[in-house]
């Protein structure tokens, strides 16, 4: 057997793998199949860069459950960085979060669907209720905040 193909023990056949990749003291050919490799940082300043022309889409929400104290606030911030999402939220006296998200129409239902869905590994969301969604010509925030009372 050749070092391109492996047998499984159980089936007894033969897998021809595909050939391995050059190393990396091989210098490449110009004009190679091989991707340019961006840095995620670069990433996403051409994204949200090129996306001027696309509408912007706001709505507030309240999540009802347990979601006080930091974790579920902290976790809803990261999760609208990783999205691009720009807004707001903050705790109530009501033992509810409130808040509200402006993105781009793919990263705003994304960020709805985490709300209503996922949270934080520690809260549990009963409901979360959502104002009706509005269009923008642009964003009214910066960034993503958590707002403290």
């Amino acid at each position: 057997m050749t070092s391109q193909e492996t047998q499984t023990e159980g089936a007894r056949r033969r897998v021809t793998l595909p050939p391995s990749t050059p190393d990396k003291d091989t210098p490449s050919k110009k004009g190679s199949d091989e991707p340019n490799r961006i840095s995620h940082t670069e990433f996403q300043k051409r994204v949200t860069s090129d996306r001027s022309d696309e509408a912007v889409f706001s709505c507030q929400f309240e999540v009802f459950g347990i979601v006080q104290g930091v974790s579920f606030r902290m976790y809803t911030l990261r999760r609208a960085q990783k999205l691009g999402v720009r807004g707001w939220c903050k705790n109530t006296n009501e033992n509810t979060v409130k808040g509200e998200i402006q993105a781009h129409r793919n990263s705003f239902e994304s960020m709805r669907l985490w709300l209503k869905h996922t949270g934080s590994p520690t809260s549990r969301i009963d409901k979360c209720i959502f104002s009706e969604t509005t269009e923008l010509a642009e964003f009214t925030f910066t960034n993503f905040t958590i707002v403290v009372d």
